[in-house]
């Protein structure tokens, strides 16, 4: 049988399949979604724009923290409450490191040479700084103005309005500009992660543990929103008059983000949108880093004023919350999995398929 070639003899190119298509690496797909190449150039350049200001928001911060740091290496700083147990220099010092980490990632998710970086080093920080901060947005404005007449003798109590002020534009502002930076840097270099395709209820190893999480995160958010309100079941009845503003606000806000992360989880079991993706990152970061500081910070600091709710019932909020963050966070990284898995599924014959595979493994992770 005689070949069909083209005008110059020579065979003309296959038709382009939905199989060929699905079956792109995820290098062709960040080839494809290269911000000089593609629509796309608008949100990296809006992605830009967010990340540079998170850093020159936290500058401000950072710079703080160093005249703190060294003012508690003269033997200067706070020598009561909470800080009669902590050494001022040491807890700043940490502070510093901690912000400067902060704004190298956000020139990262600035800068094009922040796609070549590993990328466990650019998800593991934005993951607890996001969990740390982007939930807080909404409380940090009404904590500020809540903390500035609390009446008591803690250290936050001696700190100037100028100083509040300006830790809380510092935090907002590094928080805004990371939650929308993140998901555009996200976006741009693993397009493939957020498909939102459909995603079939099977038995398996990611819906168990999504299942689990969020069955977790209800038991624990259930009771907060309930004290949130004014419930005092399960809380001590001896510290009762603990319960201020400030402690109102932000045990519904946990409450609410323990809701949204039991969601998420259970929305990931059904479609991997761009959404429950970005709610399941945050609310686990969320539960990880606030759960993991807090339970930490109880074992080396006895509180001057005691919380209204039962040691045991703290204890079971910060680690298990910590564990339910780890557990979403399992769940995301295995939805991205068979989001790559799908788009770039094994070839038929050839092995080409693993060859694919074995190159969308490495240049993802």
């Amino acid at each position: 049988m005689r070949r069909a070639d083209g005008p110059d003899g020579a065979a003309p190119p296959p038709p382009a399949t939905a199989e060929a298509e699905g079956s792109r690496s995820p290098a062709a797909w960040r080839a494809a979604d290269a911000p000089d190449a593609t629509p796309g150039n608008h949100w990296s350049r809006v992605g830009r724009i967010a990340a540079y200001g998170a850093v020159f928001a936290m500058a401000p911060y950072f710079v703080m923290k160093i005249f703190w740091t060294i003012d508690g290496l003269r033997g200067g700083g706070l020598h009561e409450g909470a800080w009669s147990h902590l050494n001022w220099a040491a807890i700043n010092g940490l502070t510093v490191a901690m912000s400067g980490l902060a704004m190298l990632l956000g020139l990262a998710l600035a800068q094009r040479w922040g796609r070549r970086v590993p990328a466990w080093l650019m998800l593991l920080p934005s993951w607890i700084g996001m969990g740390f901060l982007v939930p807080m947005i909404p409380l940090i404005p009404i904590l500020a103005l809540v903390g500035t007449d609390t009446g008591d003798t803690a250290p936050e109590a001696q700190m100037t309005a100028a100083e509040i002020g300006l830790l809380s534009v510092s935090f907002a502002g590094f928080a805004l500009g990371v939650a929308i930076a993140a998901p555009v840097y996200a976006v741009l270099r693993w397009p493939w992660a957020f498909s939102g395709r459909d995603v079939p209820v099977r038995p398996g190893v990611r819906v168990t543990v999504a299942r689990l999480a969020a069955a977790l995160c209800v038991a624990l958010g259930l009771p907060q929103l309930f004290w949130a309100l004014g419930g005092t079941i399960g809380l001590n009845e001896a510290t009762l008059d603990s319960r201020d503003a400030q402690w109102h606000l932000l045990t519904a806000n946990s409450g609410v983000w323990l809701s949204a992360a039991a969601w998420s989880a259970w929305m990931l079991t059904r479609r991997t949108g761009r959404a429950s993706l970005l709610l399941s990152w945050l609310a686990s970061g969320f539960l990880f880093a606030w759960g993991s500081w807090k339970a930490v910070f109880s074992f080396a600091v006895t509180p001057e004023f005691p919380p209204p709710e039962q040691p045991w019932v703290l204890t079971v909020q910060n680690h298990f919350g910590a564990v339910a963050g780890l557990l979403i966070l399992v769940v995301v990284l295995f939805t991205v999995s068979d989001n790559a898995e799908r788009c770039c599924p094994p070839a038929a014959a050839g092995g080409q398929g693993s060859e694919l595979s074995g190159r969308r493994r490495r240049s993802a992770w």
